[in-house]
Order: structure tokens, then C-alpha cells, then sequence
């Protein structure tokens, strides 16, 4: 699709709707990998090193969903979305009223989906490849966390006192490690399109700094 980055010849980026979150629509891989016309360097670079912005994975689309579903925990907020891939997170906080929202990736092609997903949704938002968190401003972060650079982006800012939501299909025990966050909510979803990953990833459980969770 026009303006958007190359991902390689036969692989289609068309709008897609998520399944648990049919308000929003994403520029996405569609399911069928052109296997039978990819050189087999091509499609093994592909899988080795997929464009993470082409796909909408479970903790993302987990976390959009729970943002949708609980609006008071962005509305008004300046919100950063780390590691924001397709940008699916902070799209769901601009349509839940959220002041601002800052996409954040080192990604270029991804801040590029980024701005093509709010256009295609109506929101607007900002986007940056580092991330200089301020004091009041609500980090959101989905499947990060099991990296080591998304994990201690996220730990520092809550331990400096600042406000999280988390999104994990990989790590279950960050509300043992951490008192801070409280489990608010669980859902059951698959990466889009479909990477035929293990069935124990689509089990994503949300976490929140304890306020969060709860309605003023």
C-alpha cells in the first residue's frame, strides 16, 4: 500500500479489524504468506525477522481492547505507547480520550504504520524512536517486557513513581516481582495474522500501578 515500508514482493499490507477489537482497523499482513513466491532466503528472513508492525500481537491487541473497555485510565492522561509496533495501544487511548498520545518505537518503519493506522482510524498522535518519560504521564506497554530494554523501560519508570499498564503473554508473574501492579484482567488471543506461535502465548494477562484499575 502506498506510503507504507516495503516488507518484500507478494506480501500484502491491506486494513484489517481485529477480532476483539472491531472499533479499530490496522494496516496488517494478510494470513496467506506467499510461501510458493518467495525465494526461500526471503521468506526465512521473513520469519527470522518478521516487520513487527505488520502484525497485531496478542498482548496489543489485549491491551487495546482493556483500554477501550476501561476508558477512565487514559482519559485526559498523557499517554506514551512503548514498543509500539502497529501502534494499536496508543490508538485505542486516543479513541478512549486520552490528551496526547506519543507512539514510541526504534522501529522507523513501524512510527511509519503508526501514523498510517491513526490516519486510517481518525485519531492523531505523535511518534518518536527514544522515549523521555515526564512526571504524570502514563506509560503503556504490550509484550515487551520479556526483552531486557522493554523490561527496564518499564520497571524504572514505575519504580521513579510513575504510572504503568502492561500487557504480557510471556511473563506471568511481574504482580509477584512487583507489588506496585495488581492483575486486572485477562484475555485469550492470537497474534494477526497468525504466526502458529505456541498456544501458551495467547493467554495475555493485564497489569496496572494499582489506581489504574479503578474508577474515580
Amino acid at each position: 500500500m502506498d506510503g507504507l515500508p516495503f516488507v518484500l514482493d507478494g506480501v500484502r499490507i491491506e486494513p484489517r479489524k481485529l477480532p476483539q477489537v472491531p472499533e479499530i482497523s490496522l494496516l496488517l499482513m494478510q494470513d496467506e504468506y506467499p510461501e510458493q513466491n518467495l525465494q526461500q532466503t526471503d521468506y526465512q528472513r521473513l520469519m527470522e525477522a518478521p516487520p513487527y508492525w505488520a502484525f497485531c500481537w496478542g498482548g496489543g491487541q489485549a491491551l487495546a481492547r482493556w483500554i477501550l473497555d476501561n476508558p477512565h485510565a487514559v482519559r485526559g492522561r498523557r499517554v506514551v505507547d512503548f514498543g509500539a509496533g502497529s501502534g494499536v495501544a496508543g490508538i485505542a487511548a486516543a479513541m478512549a480520550g486520552a490528551a496526547h498520545v506519543l507512539c514510541v518505537d526504534t522501529d522507523g518503519d513501524a512510527l511509519i504504520a503508526c501514523d498510517r493506522n491513526a490516519q486510517l482510524n481518525g485519531v492523531e498522535l505523535e511518534t518518536a524512536t527514544t522515549m523521555s518519560l515526564h512526571q504524570g504521564e502514563l506509560l503503556l506497554a504490550a509484550d515487551v517486557c520479556y526483552e531486557d530494554k522493554g523490561y527496564s523501560g518499564v520497571i524504572g519508570h514505575m519504580i521513579s513513581g510513575g504510572e504503568v499498564i502492561v500487557a504480557e503473554s510471556r511473563l506471568r508473574n511481574l504482580a509477584e516481582r512487583f507489588p506496585q501492579l495488581q492483575l486486572v484482567g485477562q484475555s485469550q488471543v492470537r497474534t494477526l495474522p497468525d504466526l502458529d506461535e505456541s498456544e501458551n502465548y495467547d493467554l495475555v494477562h493485564i497489569f496496572c500501578s494499582h489506581h489504574q484499575g479503578k474508577k474515580p
